[in-house]
């Protein structure tokens, strides 16, 4: 079946009306004489698709904000990068609509970058504006025309007002965003046809764009569902389906990758028409970034018919804030896992008592053990710290790299005394197996709790396991200035010309395999 990213979308839900009442279609108002000598868009659909007038448009507006709920945002207190916001009429996906807006709400914005679908004009690339504002029934606008003159020189962009003049996925944002961030200026973008490699560059050119005062709207609807759509998957369970496809949706956004987007597209042919705007935001947001889903709903559960059905989910996009639980990563199987830790703890015992080392015949060894990874040993005392070292890179089999690092983390770690024999007992071991690191654009890519981080600058490295941060309770700025004080480097010195790599970690402790 043909994939369907950009439909021209006249059927009853998505455009919040019957297409066939000729006054609901939207108006070609862009630049009207009036308002052309200012170069001012228009909206092509006030008085349709929402109402036009200003008062009964902001009662609406802050109704809708009023009864959304961020609560899955309540443990996060790092900044958002943007969210995805739907653009049927008002009435159908205001109060989805609603839940995105209330995420930005009370934030000190400045800009909004607004990535809208082309449903109407056959594009390729990405149109800008030729204009200073839009205007809606709520006042002006002010377009950012300094942004979208930066944008200009990169040649996925062009200016094309004629992307503008009837295009709803934009407009339906506007008056969100005068009540939400009145002093903010806009960057509207209409999003045509575009390659995984297109979506990579043009997520890299607005991350340029993406400091503090700074967020991404993508507007889009999801799954349009039925024969006015042409896409009919199933035919039962219609509200049971309509929410997978939708989770099936969100869980290839929230990698952030535009290629893991792209192949949901394919493999269910989803007709969700602002795949290619959603595809540039997950791009220019940095990879540390948590997707947070906020409200879902159908117009098929809004009406109580699910022949023809458009879904509406809102979505945001947080720093991560916080620790949160270590994930780890699965390199070896469990007997390799005993067989290591059995291998430490032999190991320590010898050592500490001064006696031979434990002789290990490879063919008595699992093959994982073989296997060339970097490998920490890390040594507790009731919970306490009292010894860690290992190797980044795995340049001998794991079980000698064992053996070597439970000598090192008990004898040749600076910060302690070497461990007696007396102790011995007290100690619990954990292993970590790392895999390659790699490197990261900006600290901003770290994510707490998945990585573990390297940091490089003036010659001077340090290391953090992933589960550092989880286990100290640390946000990104706190681990960052301790990783810097560890490789005796100022707190600060994270901030500006240090070099960071992260890698991941299959983590397993003795308690495990008592």
């Amino acid at each position: 079946m043909k994939k369907r990213v950009c439909l021209v979308l006249f059927a009853i839900f998505c455009s919040s009306c019957k297409a066939k009442e000729a006054k609901d279609m939207p108006k070609d108002t862009s630049l009207e004489p009036k308002e052309a000598q200012k170069k001012v868009i228009v909206s092509p659909v006030a008085g349709s698709w929402y109402t036009d007038d200003p008062v009964q448009l902001r009662q609406e507006i802050n109704s809708y904000l009023q009864s959304a709920s961020i609560a899955p945002l309540s443990g996060y207190t790092g900044r958002i990068y943007g969210v995805i916001s739907p653009h049927a009429g008002y009435r159908y996906s205001g109060r989805v609509a609603g839940h995105s807006y209330k995420a930005l709400q009370g934030k000190a914005i400045k800009r909004v970058i607004v990535l809208g679908p082309s449903h109407y004009l056959p594009l390729r690339g990405i149109a800008l504006p030729d204009a200073s504002a839009w205007k809606t029934p709520l006042g002006e606008i002010q377009i950012d025309t300094e942004t979208i003159e930066t944008l200009k020189q990169n040649p996925l962009f062009q200016t094309r007002n004629d992307a503008f003049t009837r295009e709803h996925s934009i407009d339906m944002q506007m008056p969100f965003l005068q009540i939400v961030a009145p002093q903010a200026k806009v960057v509207p973008l209409v999003v045509g046809k575009l390659s995984v490699d297109d979506a990579k560059k043009a997520g890299s050119a607005l991350r340029e764009l993406l400091d503090e005062h700074t967020v991404i709207v993508a507007s889009s609807d999801f799954t349009h569902y039925g024969p006015n759509y042409g896409y009919i998957p199933f035919r039962e369970n219609k509200a049971e389906n309509l929410k997978k496809l939708a989770d099936d949706a969100f869980k290839a956004i929230s990698t952030l990758d535009a290629q893991e987007f792209f192949e949901h597209l394919e493999a269910t042919d989803d007709t969700i028409c602002g795949a290619m705007p959603i595809s540039v935001l997950i791009e220019a947001i940095p990879k540390s970034a948590v997707a947070v889903p906020l409200k879902f709903d159908t117009s098929g559960n809004i009406v109580g018919d699910y022949t023809n059905s458009v879904s509406y989910f809102s979505i945001a996009f947080v720093q991560a804030g916080k620790a949160g639980e270590f994930q780890g990563v699965e390199i070896v199987d469990k007997e390799t896992q005993k067989f290591l830790l059995k291998l430490s703890r032999e190991t320590l015992k010898r050592h500490v008592r001064g006696e031979p080392l434990p002789e290990v015949n490879e063919k008595d060894v699992p093959k994982d053990a073989l296997l060339k990874y970097g490998v920490f040993v890390t040594l507790k005392k009731h919970g306490d710290l009292r010894g860690c070292i290992g190797s980044i890179i795995g340049v001998e089999p794991l079980f000698k790299g064992v053996i070597n690092n439970t000598i090192n983390a008990a004898s040749h770690d600076p910060r302690f005394t070497p461990v007696s024999a007396q102790e011995e007992p007290e100690l619990e071991i954990e292993i970590s197996i790392l895999t390659p690191p790699k490197d990261v654009r900006s600290y901003e890519d770290i994510r707490l709790g998945r990585d573990g981080i390297i940091l490089e600058k003036d010659g001077r490295r340090a290391l953090f396991l992933p589960q550092v941060a989880p286990e100290q309770g640390w946000d990104l700025e706190t681990t960052l200035s301790h990783l810097a004080m560890k490789a005796w480097l100022p707190a600060n010195a994270w901030k500006q010309g240090a070099r960071f790599q992260t890698f991941q970690a299959h983590v397993f402790h003795e308690s495990e395999h008592r």
